[in-house]
């Protein structure tokens, strides 16, 4: 889901860098793309995907603006119905932007940010 979501954020980018001299084409270019990725592809689980993928989360280009964090919170609050346990997403999120942790700081993690997709040992895991 966040692969898709950094694509559409790209390639809105790459189309006003190619069309900025070109207002007309520029504006009928967007209209399509934002009416595509509103009413058929844009949702809370795409903008979650991407702020948890640590590929993007940790690049140096990330940035965080508030249609990621609503998606984020959306996602999180659909999710986890205990209170008990939401109490403790502040804290977990804390931790994963400031690397902390056992397996989040560790070497391996860090150089498999880039190579491994996330969900990748999902299987392994036992719900």
């Amino acid at each position: 889901m966040g692969y898709l979501y950094e694509a559409m954020d790209r390639a809105n980018g790459v189309v006003q860098r190619m069309y900025k001299r070109n207002r007309n084409k520029l504006d009928a270019l967007e209209s399509i793309i934002d009416r595509r990725w509103t009413y058929c592809l844009h949702r809370p689980l795409h903008a979650a995907g991407k702020y948890l993928n640590p590929k993007f989360f940790y690049a140096d280009s990330f940035e965080v603006d508030n249609e990621v964090m609503d998606g984020l919170y959306t996602c999180i609050e659909r999710m986890i119905s205990n209170d008990n346990l939401r109490a403790l997403v502040p804290k977990e999120m804390q931790a994963y932007k400031k690397v902390e942790g056992r397996v989040l700081s560790s070497v391996i993690c860090k150089m498999s940010r880039n190579t491994l997709r996330p969900g990748n040992n999902l299987k392994s895991i036992k719900l």
